[in-house]
């Protein structure tokens, strides 16, 4: 997988877009289109500010179907959305103006590699706000692992080594140095399936290898990781339906044309599931479908 693939624009089906809607502006979100697709509404949503200039997709799509049903609790599908902030004190700033907002934080996390906010919407979406800690700080164990935890948040050092000055404090805002999808992370039924999909087939490297705990990360260009995969609830657990409310799908953006061909020939045996518009729609193996676009 190319070094420079972003992933980006989860889309979610929501069964009460007004209300879903209005808790992702309540999290300083902006909705920037609004239209119909086959009957269902669909609400489009970014940060006042590019994270930067090469940002052209939505940050979260959310799409509007009333008679969606709940999927299980043991069904594949999210387990969170990761929207990455540019710096550390962007990632104090969003957790102060959200704080302030009344938003019901999930819970909060130090990942060694990154610091982290966790918090669900409405219909449950799982969603994690998050800073990189500088990749040279990254750790490494003694296989060439980067080494990931979850450890509590100092929030309190957070705070008051990014935004010192009480009247800073008072008037923080949610993503003031915008926002962008980093990563995925998904509920699936098989790990090593699973690890095998994304590593041979989509051609990602495992990053982090948690398979002894149910978990694996892995990413393109070192990065720590761009998809997470887990069976903490969903061990042998129901497919993903596409029928039920949550995650639709997400998109993974590439620079290079030809690999859109060259991937569809790997994972189908053929480079014509790849469109004229150079996109390719994969599923993995549980059902849990992704775009895979050129720019």
């Amino acid at each position: 997988m190319p070094d420079n693939m972003t992933i980006g624009s989860p889309v979610l089906r929501v069964r009460n877009i007004e209300r879903v809607s209005a808790f992702y502006e309540r999290i300083g979100l902006l909705v920037t289109k609004k239209y119909q697709e086959d009957n269902n509404l669909i609400y489009e949503f970014g940060t006042r500010r590019k994270f930067s200039t090469s940002d052209k997709l939505p940050l979260v799509i959310l799409q509007n179907d009333p008679e969606a049903k709940n999927a299980s609790q043991r069904s594949a599908g999210l387990f969170h959305f990761a929207i990455l902030v540019p710096e550390r004190k962007s990632l104090a700033s969003t957790y102060l103006a959200l704080r302030d907002s009344g938003i019901r934080y999930d819970g909060f996390a130090d990942h060694l590699v990154s610091e982290s906010l966790y918090l669900r919407d409405p219909e449950n979406n799982g969603i994690e706000i998050y800073s990189d800690r500088p990749s040279i700080e990254w750790r490494r164990d003694s296989e060439g692992h980067i080494m990931m935890d979850t450890l509590p948040l100092d929030l309190d050092s957070l705070v008051s080594k990014e935004i010192s000055k009480e009247e800073e404090k008072e008037k923080a805002e949610a993503f003031p140095s915008g926002g962008r999808i980093g990563h995925m992370h998904l509920k699936v039924t098989n790990l090593e399936r699973s690890i095998r999909f994304y590593h041979e087939k989509l051609g990602l490297d495992i990053t982090v290898d948690w398979r002894s705990m149910g978990a694996a990360f892995l990413s393109a260009g070192g990065y720590h990781h761009h998809i997470g995969v887990n069976i903490w609830h969903s061990l042998n657990g129901q497919a993903h339906n596409s029928d039920k409310a949550g995650l639709k799908n997400f998109t993974i953006t590439i620079p290079d044309k030809s690999f859109v061909k060259g991937l569809a020939a790997r994972i189908y045996g053929s480079t014509s599931a790849a469109t004229n518009e150079n996109q390719l729609l994969v599923s993995n193996p549980d059902g849990i479908q992704f775009l895979i676009r050129s720019q």
